[in-house]
Parts: C-alpha cells; sequence; structure tokens
C-alpha cells in the first residue's frame, strides 16, 4: 500500500493519543520501540468490517494508517506486518495492532517453534543456526503474548522474520517489561498500535573509531 507516513496519517486522523518511545540496547544490538495508542474510532469499525477478499480484518486494519516506511516490500500475516531486510536478514520494523480480546485465548507458546518464514526465499533468510554460539538471544518484535487469541497468529510471530539478536539480558528484562507495558494499556484504551524494530549501535575501539560488527555464515558471502 503506497500511503503516507504513519505520523502524518495520524496527525490527519485528529485521533492521536500520544507516542510512548524507548529503546532498549546493550553492547552492539537492541530494540527501538514506538507504541501508539488510539480509540476505536468509525475508520477502524469501517476497516474491520472491509474485509479483504481473504478474509483478513487485521490487514485492512493495519493498513488503514499507513505504514512506518514507504519503498520496501510490506509482508502481512495474521496479526502483525513488517519490512524484511535482506541484507541483514532482519526485520526493518514490525507493525502489530493489539487489544483485549487479542491478549486473551488458549493459544501457548509452547507449542511453537523459531523457524525460517516460508514465505522468505533461503537465499535471504535468517536461520536458527545463526544464532548458536552468537552470545544473541532471539527476540521477538511483535511478541507471542499479545497473540493469544489465534494459535496461527502466535506461530507466525516465531518466524525469524519477526525476530531480532539481543542481548539475553535486555530480552528478558526491559524488552519484556516493555511487552507488558504495552499489553496494560489495552485495559485503558480498546486499541493500543506498536510499532518496534531493531537498533544496531556501534562499538569504540582502542583507536577510537566507531565500528558496527557482527559473525557472517559462508552462505551469506556472496562472490
Amino acid at each position: 500500500m503506497a500511503a503516507k507516513s504513519f505520523a502524518s496519517r495520524l496527525r490527519g486522523s485528529g485521533r492521536f493519543l500520544s507516542v510512548f518511545v524507548a529503546g532498549g540496547v546493550v553492547g552492539a544490538a537492541g530494540g527501538g520501540f514506538t507504541a501508539m495508542q488510539l480509540f476505536r474510532s468509525q475508520g477502524a469499525e469501517a476497516a474491520l468490517a472491509a474485509r479483504e477478499p481473504d478474509g483478513s480484518a487485521e490487514k485492512a486494519l493495519l493498513e488503514q494508517y499507513g505504514v512506518p516506511l514507504t519503498g520496501t516490500e510490506t509482508r502481512h500475516y495474521t496479526n502483525h506486518a513488517l519490512s524484511y531486510d535482506q541484507s541483514k536478514r532482519v526485520p526493518r520494523w514490525v507493525l502489530e495492532h493489539i487489544s483485549k480480546s487479542k491478549i486473551m485465548g488458549d493459544a501457548d507458546r509452547k507449542h511453537c517453534k523459531f523457524k525460517p518464514d516460508p514465505n522468505i526465499p533461503p537465499a535471504f533468510s535468517a536461520f536458527n543456526e545463526d544464532y548458536v554460539g552468537s552470545g544473541w538471544s532471539r527476540g521477538h518484535m511483535a511478541p507471542a503474548g499479545n497473540n493469544k487469541f489465534s494459535s496461527k497468529a502466535m506461530a507466525e510471530t516465531f518466524y525469524l522474520s519477526n525476530i531480532v539478536p539481543q542481548n539475553f539480558d535486555n530480552n528478558a528484562g526491559y524488552w519484556n517489561r516493555m511487552e507488558m507495558y504495552c499489553r496494560e494499556l489495552t485495559e485503558r484504551f480498546e486499541d493500543v498500535w506498536i510499532v518496534s524494530g531493531p537498533l544496531t549501535l556501534p562499538q569504540t575501539g582502542g583507536d577510537g573509531k566507531k565500528t558496527v560488527s557482527y559473525q557472517l555464515r559462508s552462505s551469506m558471502c556472496f562472490p
């Protein structure tokens, strides 16, 4: 969808309430986070009613305010959308919509496994082997806990297209608290919109120069 920026569309709607920005970064990787809180509007209800041919009300709802970045391919899943960076094998950004009903249900993450996204060609996909011995944990952008209403939606959050390398303490600590905070917002607001993405920061070497380094798999090297 060729859309205006998230901010401009929200300003135009007159229903923009507040923006909460936080970053959890330790070492050379982490996450930048923006949570957008919106009241349910007639426009949102109309988007839900105007289902796509494939019956995806969530897709219509996610697209009504546009996407955070234009000019890149947007991939849609049951309850999130993302722009995938083929060179780095991580999402540029992930967009999701949650509500009180979506964070409740019988879906259980113990039935889910991290795996390559079947929608992405293997040549451009991340693999679980990339994380073995890397020192980084597999960090969700769209969290499993936001999708308890649907086993399919929860399983799709374990696609590696939704995962970024994250410091373990940050992933299990501050980032986890941020995810819980967003779910708590559904107690006060009918709709909560979340845009998240990775932030890679440089490290300063002994010579004072700033660099970003990461390990390459052999399959990631091209002549």
